[in-house]
């Protein structure tokens, strides 16, 4: 087993890893060991990221040392399991690393990012979810993947819009999700490492490119924003990119295509968490190209979220 040790933060290699008890041999995952007569909890770390336990994700984020262990793009296996909106979702889909420690100064430190979802641990398709009004208008109030169920505007932005407390669940602790949300779907010992992220994004909007309109929000699965994809920006307000920075994962040359998770063939428009600054009904998303483009907010699209461990 290729490990590394965590003891009182600093990094250490282990030669061994497995212990022969009554003739059967056991991966050895924690411990104690006693260093200068004080005694230290121990936990081993694989360097392959999806042979931890999310426990052992999240303690080695809160100790400030992932990155010596994983890189972004390493991929976790995530159990889906539950009713999304209005969309039954049950599978294995696997989260990356969008980057470690983003945008710390506004967003937090000691924290792994990571997005959702690829279809395999190795060489996965990068996939949004999609419901059955993908592409369609839908502003009859249902749960669908649209930013707002009723209605056509875009007021209040990302802090208000429907889908991110009764689609995504971004706005509730992790310990008690909302039914009915992709948060809730999520595996309890997940959701037990999850960490929240300060986001600041056009929370008025409303076609006014007002500097005074990004604020804060509390998330904790939450849209990416147009410029945290592309490293510019086109149609949000153009003081979003002020407070916020490019994942790593797309400045370093990953594709910002997104395929159906139902249809991997066929790529899929999917939402952002910025508005357009331009107009009162809109919000931004990535075509099927990879590029910029916007459509209202009662147009039911894929979702990629992210989330922090």
């Amino acid at each position: 087993m290729d490990s590394k040790v965590l003891v009182g933060g600093a990094v250490y290699k282990v030669k061994g890893g497995r212990t022969l008890i009554e003739g059967t041999g056991y991966d050895v995952k924690s411990g104690k060991t006693l260093i200068g007569g004080t005694g230290y909890g121990i936990t081993f770390v694989d360097t392959t990221l999806n042979n931890n336990d999310w426990s052992v994700i999240s303690e080695t984020s809160s100790a400030g040392t992932a990155a010596n262990y994983w890189s972004v793009g390493d991929t976790k296996a995530v159990a889906v399991s539950g009713t999304v909106g209005t969309l039954s979702v049950s599978g294995t889909y696997y989260a990356y690393i969008l980057g470690f420690s983003h945008n710390s100064t506004y967003e937090g430190s000691n924290r792994i990012h990571f997005g959702c979802f690829k279809t395999a641990q190795t060489s996965g398709i990068d996939v949004c979810l999609v419901d059955s009004k993908y592409n369609s208008l839908s502003n009859g109030g249902s749960l669908r993947f649209n930013l707002n169920h009723s209605g056509s505007d875009n007021s209040g932005g990302w802090a208000s819009c429907n889908l991110r407390s009764d689609v995504l669940g971004s706005d509730v602790s992790p310990s008690i999700p909302t039914s009915g949300t992709l948060l809730a779907a999520f595996s309890s010992d997940l959701r037990a490492s999850m960490k929240s992220v300060t986001k600041y994004t056009d929370n008025t909007a409303g076609g006014n490119n007002s500097s005074s309109y990004v604020t804060a929000t509390t998330d904790y699965l939450w849209l990416l924003a147009e410029f945290e994809i592309h490293g510019d920006r086109t149609y949000a307000n153009s003081s979003e990119k002020n407070k916020q920075a490019q994942y790593t994962y797309y400045s370093s040359g990953n594709s910002k295509i997104k395929y159906k998770y139902s249809d991997t063939s066929t790529a899929a428009y999917w939402w952002t968490r910025s508005v357009n600054s331009r107009n009162d009904t809109s919000f931004c998303l990535v075509d099927k190209n990879g590029s910029y483009t916007v459509d209202g907010s009662y147009y039911s699209y894929g979702l990629a979220p992210a989330f922090a461990a």
